[in-house]
């Protein structure tokens, strides 16, 4: 303790950051903790004046402190900023001011506190620790707001965020009116928007010390004048990228500016309420990638089925009805075909918006996948009531779209299923699902109730795709060729490989049967792989100059990897690229895209050959056959079955084979099983021919000895 005239003994706190002063602030003696906390040396202290170490006391201020605490004897408290000896400032401290005799003499008692800076580090645990806990924003940002109003009484807090509209959301101001919040919800920010408003505008701090008069508060002063708020600093909310996220305001009842403390305790807080802002601006991110359709914006299946369970779990009390409607598009996939899938978007969009307004609730509507929605309903219903909101949605849904200039229509098939016959939220929509798929079977556009028979017909459908698992594993399927006969030479130069299974107990089973099982159960790809990697073994057991045929299911071109299984094939086989002939289906050209045009292109490069299979039954074959890479085109059987009895058919056969040879492609006329019919498709100028008149499909053993056979023929009739 060091003193400037006599040795004065400061008893009680030798260890406390104190001084003493006299009517004049000079200092007259401080302890060793008081020099630590200020930054300076015994000797720097000599013949100091009050003003020196804090120069928010002047002469006038520090005479009217000292006659207040020589006067009641209460201590006083102040706030300053704690400086270093170059002068920069730290933090906001407290200081005491309180009343001191030492040998008579009347002195004033400096304590230096930090209970500021240690409510606020308190303030900051006690956040962070509720974020990490999952508290919600509004939860912690009220929280925030009234510790920060306890630390300056004088203040009303408000945190407000800026969304991706720009628009200032109300988040939090527990001291302040709901129509006062609710008045500033929604508002654009801009340059003359009160003062959170223009400080996000700006992306700095605005401090208005008169509403009343401040240009800024033109046209919300008659807001805040009536509730007594005559001042308001804001200050920006910013996110690590730099991007205004919100607007952090003190409103003051008299007209001021914000003091050192007052500056400290918003500095703290906008760096929590970054913090806060960005977790849950992560948070909705993740919870909108989880729940809701990046589309149509509607919620997906996977919040549709846990808003159903939380409402399962709430109307059990209450004795209300649930019933889903499960809603099927009718004619959609056509749209997609024939007008592309920028349209089929479009549309989808329409029906969502459509579904959104005659639902309430905007968790009540979803978007289940592809073209199906689904809508809850709950309260006091009964079926008649169901029955006639299903209609309301079908004919919702009916009314004319514009697209693309064109007035387009589409359907609605409408499954419905009652809580009363489930007991999850998962049995519930599966039973809304299966009755919707029942109104499909039935001819569309109307709606059907659940029926304990559809879970039957279900469960004998799951039973069918276990059967074929359990096929795959057990090398059940096998292959049959159908001999191709070529026309110019008059003998079989190839064969289309034709899968087949080999059920222990149900025979040999079509794939008319067990394609489009494989397909809707996602079997397709294990499956096409198999059949590629056995035609192409088979095509290397067969002469060097029989080409083998083998089917492409349109789904294996929705699958990466595609051009790698066939690749490896070849190799593995080592059969000639040039002998394996790959059919696909007019449905792969009409999803015309890039990954599909590069996958023909990647095939060609390999130097197999490609063929066009069912040619004249799809919608756009024509315009397609000079935008994509094939060697072949193979007639469709429809066509060739009428060819002698209706003279559209044959015109129809005549001009396919016209077209094709004008552009190099090779002609093969499916489904012969007449003389009269390959005396016709021959005269026609098909090159090739297939069907049960040239030979049925067979073993590949089979195949072999049938082509020695005629091979053995034509060498004896020689």
């Amino acid at each position: 303790m060091q003193a400037r005239d006599h040795a004065i003994e400061i008893q009680h706190a030798p260890h406390a950051p104190i001084a003493l002063f006299d009517e004049q602030g000079r200092l007259h003696g401080w302890s060793p903790a008081f020099a630590d906390d200020c930054g300076h040396s015994t000797l720097e202290f000599r013949d100091r004046l009050i003003g020196h170490i804090w120069p928010e006391f002047d002469s006038a201020g520090w005479r009217e402190i000292w006659r207040k605490v020589q006067r009641d004897g209460d201590a006083t408290i102040v706030h300053v900023l704690a400086r270093a000896k170059d002068g920069t400032s730290s933090e906001v401290v407290e200081l005491e001011i309180g009343r001191f005799i030492s040998l008579g003499r009347p002195l004033a008692k400096i304590e230096i506190r930090r209970s500021a800076t240690r409510r606020l580090h308190l303030l900051q645990q006690e956040i962070l620790q509720a974020m990490a806990t999952g508290v919600p924003l509004t939860g912690i940002m009220e929280t925030l707001c009234r510790r920060v109003e306890a630390l300056a009484p004088s203040v009303i807090c408000s945190v407000l965020s800026v969304d991706r509209q720009q628009q200032l959301r109300h988040v939090a101001s527990p001291s302040l009116p709901v129509h006062y919040s609710s008045a500033i919800d929604g508002a654009l920010i801009g340059p003359k928007m009160g003062s959170c408003g223009t400080a996000a505008f700006r992306g700095e701090a605005v401090e208005v010390t008169d509403i009343e008069t401040d240009p800024l508060w033109e046209d919300y002063k008659q807001l805040a004048l009536p509730l007594g708020l005559r001042a308001c600093w804001s200050s920006p909310i910013k996110g690590a990228d730099g991007r205004v996220i919100g607007a952090f305001a003190f409103y003051y009842p008299r007209s001021r500016g914000p003091t050192p403390l007052e500056r400290q305790v918003v500095a703290t807080c906008l760096h929590l309420c970054t913090i806060a802002l960005e977790h849950e601006e992560t948070r909705s991110r993740a919870y909108e990638q989880a729940f809701t359709d990046p589309l149509t914006r509607l919620p997906n299946r996977a919040r549709f089925q846990q808003r159903i369970s939380e409402t399962m779990a709430v109307v059990a009390e209450t004795g209300q009805r649930i019933a889903v409607q499960y809603i099927g598009l009718d004619r959609f996939q056509a749209v997609n075909e024939m007008l592309g899938y920028s349209v089929g978007d479009e549309l989808l969009n329409v029906i969502a918006s459509r579904l959104r307004s005659i639902v309430k609730d905007h968790d009540a509507v979803a978007r289940m996948g592809g073209d199906e929605f689904a809508v809850i309903q709950v309260g006091d219903f009964n079926e008649h009531d169901i029955a006639k909101r299903a209609l309301q949605v079908i004919e919702l849904i009916g009314q004319p779209f514009l697209a693309c200039g064109q007035r387009l229509e589409l359907g609605a098939s409408t499954g419905i299923a009652l809580d009363t016959d489930a007991n999850t939220a998962d049995e519930l929509i599966q039973d809304a699902s299966l009755a919707m798929r029942r109104v499909k079977e039935m001819g569309r556009g109307t709606y059907f109730f659940y029926e304990k028979e559809l879970n039957a017909r279900m469960q004998a459908r799951r039973r069918a795709e276990a059967d074929l698992r359990d096929g795959l594993s057990r090398q059940q399927f096998e292959l049959y060729f159908q001999p191709i006969l070529d026309l110019q030479r008059f003998a079989v130069t190839g064969a289309e490989a034709l899968l087949r299974w080999r059920h222990p107990e149900r025979g040999m089973i079509s794939p008319s049967d067990f394609i489009p099982l494989a397909e809707q159960c996602g079997l397709i790809e294990q499956l096409g792989s198999w059949v590629v990697r056995e035609g192409c073994r088979a095509a290397a057991q067969l002469p060097a100059d029989i080409r083998v045929a083998i089917n492409l299911s349109p789904m294996q071109f929705d699958r990466p990897g595609l051009v790698r299984t066939v690749a490896a094939a070849l190799e593995e086989s080592g059969v000639e690229p040039s002998r394996i002939e790959l059919e696909i289906t007019e449905s792969v050209l009409l999803h015309d895209n890039d990954v599909n045009v590069a996958t023909l292109d990647e095939l060609n490069d390999l130097g197999v050959t490609i063929a066009l299979d069912d040619f004249g039954t799809g919608y756009s074959s024509l315009s397609y056959l000079h935008r994509f890479s094939f060697d072949r085109i193979k007639i469709d059987h429809s066509f060739i079955r009428d060819i002698l009895r209706n003279e559209g058919s044959l015109m129809i056969v005549r001009a396919i084979v016209m077209l094709a040879h004008s552009l190099g492609l090779v002609v093969t006329a499916e489904g012969v099983e007449t003389d009269e019919q390959l005396a016709a498709v021959r005269g026609e100028g098909c090159d090739s021919v297939q069907g049960y008149y040239i030979g049925r499909p067979m073993p590949l053993a089979d195949f072999q000895v049938a082509i020695g056979n005629s091979r053995g023929a034509s060498v004896t009739a020689a």
